[in-house]
């Protein structure tokens, strides 16, 4: 066809040069776009910091990981678009990273210590051994003297022993240093693989040995086959709850022993877990777990005491709930128990909900535990007697007395009737939290009301269902989440949610403690949840168990400043250093000698860095292209420049078989308004000054059809919706133009570089001085040397950069060839005047007009 005749080229070979530097173009856009959230993160954090809403390690970390992320990110497309002279980048990053990472608090050491320790030889000074449940069990064992199942505790030591022996700790250490805590799919990503590494590893030989022969001393002492293993993690039951969210195996038979305790292990890195320790200090990520092997209760019923009521900690009762069977049901929420309020003076049941109880829980003749059917006359009877109540009580109050502070307590009732206590920890009593204050001259709607009071306070925003753990990623901030069941897994979301409501559940669950320990309101129980309609607006009231239509944060009364349990308090000393590396701005202007990747020393400096290398980047990537004049099509127009378009934005296939592009047909915004503001001048025939009339008469003739003067070599554009980068050709100089006009202000920029002439070097360097003065009344920033312009002016809004490419438009033919007649300095001011108040630029009184007479 034509094309290749006039050409020579073949047609696959000009489609393998557009598709080339279209796809250098979408990775600078890319580029760019990952460099804008990037800005936006930065901004957030820094005004996070300036407004002291920063009051946590994980507050800090999280921001700091999304942001190195995205920082990770444009490293890698940099590399991709200017090639391997950017890969120091990555090394930058990472000692970036490691300069965070040292700042954080240092975790707790691990003492050496025996791997196994019997019940009897422990109480609570050894919590740093054994863990905060095995500790509390051996006090109340040997201190309190209370019933405690027999068992023994493996301790810290041994965990420490199977990390090392099998060479995990910087494995799980750099794992968790890329968490993401707010997105739970990062979370599950992150946790399935640590926990894979646990449990592909064997328990070391001697470690084995000693679990083995201690279980089967248990056994014999006991006469069973099958124990309960359980979580006892250091630090746990102490100054944090991890309230159901280690794993618990009942009735572990010694074939499974080993394989049950790596998975326990394991646990302390589910996606609950990692949340739960991240929103407290990443240091307790390192807490050492360890593990208690116990003697099982074939419970008749089981429970839970609260030796002060949580939701109202000032009433004169202990709260008991109770079920038949084993706990789990109860713990892990999936039923709603039998709720006693039993006096603390003198153990009188002074309130009783018994609920429906149709089934139960118990131990299985093959291992574990297996469903059994309640008989129907007595699911509704109490799950314990008014002397039991009584019993328990008692207990509570002594072991507050003796911890000295408020206890949340698990037991059993054997089917013999011995109970017997399996945990005691601190009852974490919330402080004061927000209210629902009903205006007295409004009526509002309720929409539902009842459940189970869980934890107090206001939850405002709109309702939104999720029923499983792989949907909690989607969860959005702000929202009043409904959910079947208070499982320990939506731990995951509750910092970022308004308020929980669950269909079934009570105030003894595992995530009843982690909701008054996170000050989430909560309500459990409320049956009829599924009828909220999704996206509703709602105003809960998680003291009172009502939920009402509408959004209405007006009605929210603060009771005074509220603190939270949330959050472990960051320094300022210590929160300004670690801030520093990640937002601190020091490699800022191109010019700068000091401007290069070695001497990036924060994140934003990175990013600063690679947006400018970038614009770099593909501004040489797109003049250096092979072949322009055979890929694009030639700009029809009255106005004496020869321009070849090629689009970034279009396959070959749409371009192949045309030749021209009318004016009109301009398909990029940045070059349309720069186009309209050349044509709105025209080009100048006899309106120049007197010296410059002959010159522009020989070259300023209009053309038709396209044909070439003899003076202009080829302009070339390169041209999306959203971009254009114009290299023009005029005589005996050119100029460069590269714009971004996008929606987002942070993307976009426009950049002019301007060299050469026809005229002298002084009256070149004059015309630079004017078009420099223009430009900075435009608001661009100027740099540059002799008759070089390098101009540029960035993070404007969409409509402010297509007025400036208007007015550069008007500036380009109002210069053009101006050198010629630059004979002093005076006229170029003069020139600058005039220039300025024809475009509406800020004109500079004093010039003088009697000087460009002369």
């Amino acid at each position: 066809m034509w094309w290749d005749r006039i050409f020579g080229s073949s047609r696959a070979k000009r489609r393998d040069i557009l598709q080339d530097i279209q796809r250098k173009f979408s990775v600078f856009r890319q580029l760019l776009d990952r460099h804008n959230q990037v800005l936006k993160l930065v901004s957030r954090l820094e005004e996070k910091h300036k407004d002291r809403r920063l009051d946590s390690i994980v507050a800090l970390w999280d921001e700091f990981v999304e942001i190195r992320e995205g920082v990770s990110d444009i490293i890698e497309r940099m590399i991709e678009l200017g090639g391997s002279d950017y890969l120091i980048l990555r090394e930058r990053l990472s000692a970036i990273s490691h300069e965070v990472e040292a700042l954080l608090p240092q975790a707790r050491r691990i003492p050496a210590d025996e791997y196994i320790i019997p019940f009897g030889r422990l109480n609570r000074d050894r919590a740093n051994s054994v863990g905060g449940k095995n500790a509390n069990l051996g006090e109340i064992k040997s201190r309190v003297k209370l019933p405690v199942p027999d068992g023994f505790a493996i301790s810290a030591w041994a965990y420490q022993h199977f990390i090392d022996v099998n060479d995990l700790s910087e494995r799980i250490r750099r794992l968790l240093a890329t968490v993401r805590i707010r997105k739970y799919e990062h979370l599950e990503t992150v946790s399935e693989e640590i926990q894979e590494l646990v449990i592909a590893k064997p328990v070391p030989a001697d470690l084995a040995a000693a679990i083995r022969s201690a279980f089967n001393e248990l056994s014999a002492r006991t006469g069973r086959d099958g124990f309960a293993l359980r979580s006892s993690a250091v630090g746990e039951d102490s100054a944090f709850t991890f309230a159901g969210q280690y794993r618990t195996y009942l009735n572990v038979r010694r074939d499974d022993l080993l394989e049950r305790y790596k998975q326990i292990l394991a646990s302390k890195f589910t996606p609950a877990v990692i949340y739960y320790l991240s929103s407290h200090s990443l240091a307790e990520l390192d807490l050492a777990m360890g593990v208690a092997c116990m003697e099982m209760v074939d419970a008749a019923s089981s429970g839970v005491v609260y030796t002060h009521d949580p939701v109202h900690p000032a009433a004169g009762h202990v709260l008991i709930n109770a079920i038949f069977g084993l706990g789990i049901p109860l713990v892990n929420g999936t039923v709603t128990p039998d709720v006693f309020h039993v006096s603390r003076a003198d153990g009188s049941v002074v309130y009783a909900s018994v609920a429906r109880k149709p089934t139960g829980l118990r131990l299985s003749p093959d291992g574990g535990v297996q469903e059994y059917p309640i008989a129907p006359q007595e699911q509704s009877t109490p799950s314990l007697t008014t002397e039991q109540l009584g019993r328990l009580a008692q207990w509570g109050v002594a072991l507050e007395t003796h911890f000295g502070e408020p206890q949340d307590i698990e037991w059993a009732l054997d089917r013999s009737g011995e109970l017997y206590l399996l945990q005691t920890r601190p009852l974490r009593t919330p402080p004061p939290k927000t209210q629902i204050q009903v205006p007295s001259d409004v009526d509002p709607v309720v929409l539902l009301q009842g459940g189970t009071p869980i934890s107090s306070g206001a939850g405002v925003g709109p309702v939104y269902h999720v029923n499983s753990p792989a949907a909690l990623g989607a969860v959005p901030d702000g929202v009043v989440l409904v959910a079947p069941n208070p499982s320990p897994y939506l731990v995951a979301v509750m910092r970022r949610i308004s308020g929980l409501i669950t269909m079934v559940g009570g105030s003894a669950s595992h995530l009843a403690t982690i909701a008054r320990e996170l000050s989430v309101p909560t309500i459990a129980g409320m049956n009829d949840a599924l009828r909220l309609p999704a996206g509703r607006p709602v105003t809960m009231d998680a003291t009172h168990g009502v939920v009402y239509d509408g959004a209405h944060p007006d009605w929210v009364v603060q009771p005074g400043q509220i603190t939270s349990a949330t959050t472990t308090p960051v320094g300022a000393p210590l929160l300004d250093a670690m801030i520093a590396p990640i937002v601190h701005l020091d490699v800022i202007h191109p010019s700068d000698p000091r401007f290069t990747a070695e001497n990036c020393r924060t994140l934003h400096d990175i990013t600063r860095f690679i947006h400018q290398k970038a614009m770099e980047s593909i501004f040489a990537a797109l003049r250096g292209t092979k072949h322009k004049n055979d890929i694009g099509l030639r700009l029809k127009t009255k106005i004496p420049l020869w321009i070849n378009i090629i689009y970034l934005d279009r396959d070959y296939d749409a371009v192949a078989g045309r030749r021209w592009e009318q004016e009109s047909e301009i398909a990029s915004q940045p070059m349309k308004s720069l186009w309209d503001g050349i044509l709105l001048e025209g080009w100048p025939e006899s309106q120049v000054p007197a010296d410059l009339r002959g010159f522009l008469a020989v070259v300023g003739a209009n053309i038709q059809g396209g044909h070439q003067p003899e003076f202009s070599e080829n302009s070339y554009a390169f041209l999306s919706q959203e971009y254009m980068l114009l290299n023009l050709r005029m005589g005996y100089h050119f100029s460069t133009i590269e714009a971004i006009a996008a929606s987002e202000p942070e993307k976009n920029y426009i950049r002019m570089q301007f060299k050469l002439g026809g005229a002298p070097l002084e009256r070149r360097i004059r015309r630079v001085w004017l078009i420099a003065e223009l430009l900075k009344r435009m608001g661009f920033e100027n740099s540059g040397q002799g008759d070089f312009l390098d101009s540029l002016v960035a993070y404007r809004s969409r409509r402010e950069i297509l007025d400036r490419l208007h007015l550069l438009g008007r500036l380009t033919i109002l210069t053009k060839q101006l050198d010629m007649t630059l004979s002093s300095d005076a006229r170029a001011q003069w020139y600058l005047n005039e220039i300025a108040g024809r475009l509406g630029l800020k004109v500079e009184n004093g010039s003088d007009g009697d000087e460009m007479r002369r």
